[in-house]
């Protein structure tokens, strides 16, 4: 085999390679965001209930960093791939902002910010609606994991 060949086959081989890597951390960096959803939930759960017993804790910079530097949807897009492939309703995200540690009091109508939000992004495509059969209420989830890095690329607060 000539030498240009042989680059060729190496090029191609180490290319293949990098896909594979990276296929292989985007499933990691998947994980690692529903996991830091969870922590967070727990974290702001933990707050509260320390708060309620007058136990003394140092609130979390690195929760308080999220909540200030994130935007609504960012936050709606974080909560819907932790539960990808699954759809959650409006409430339901509402509820996860709240354990998130979203103070939504700053608007008029949480629910219907979180609504509007929702529309949004399916119509933008970022997230699929669905329809509750029995009564036709509506549900939405994130697109599949090969479009998560879209909005992240562009996130401003």
């Amino acid at each position: 085999m000539s030498i240009m060949k042989t680059a060729l086959s190496d090029y191609r081989e180490t290319y293949q390679a990098a896909q594979r890597e990276l296929a292989e951390l985007l499933v990691q960096q998947q994980k690692i965001e529903k996991r830091i959803v969870t922590v967070r939930k727990s974290l702001q759960t933990l707050a509260e209930l320390c708060e309620d017993e007058g136990v003394d804790v140092e609130l979390s910079r690195e929760a308080a960093y999220l909540l200030e530097n994130t935007n609504l949807a960012d936050e709606i897009s974080v909560i819907l791939k932790s539960v990808w492939p699954g759809y959650l309703r409006p409430h339901q995200v509402k509820r996860d902002l709240e354990r998130l540690g979203h103070d939504l009091n700053k608007y008029r109508n949480p629910q219907a910010t979180i609504h509007m939000v929702l529309k949004r992004m399916a119509e933008s495509e970022e997230v699929q609606e669905g329809t509750i059969p029995e009564d036709g209420k509506k549900t939405y989830r994130i697109t599949g994991p090969e479009n998560w890095n879209r909005r992240s690329t562009r996130s401003t607060k």
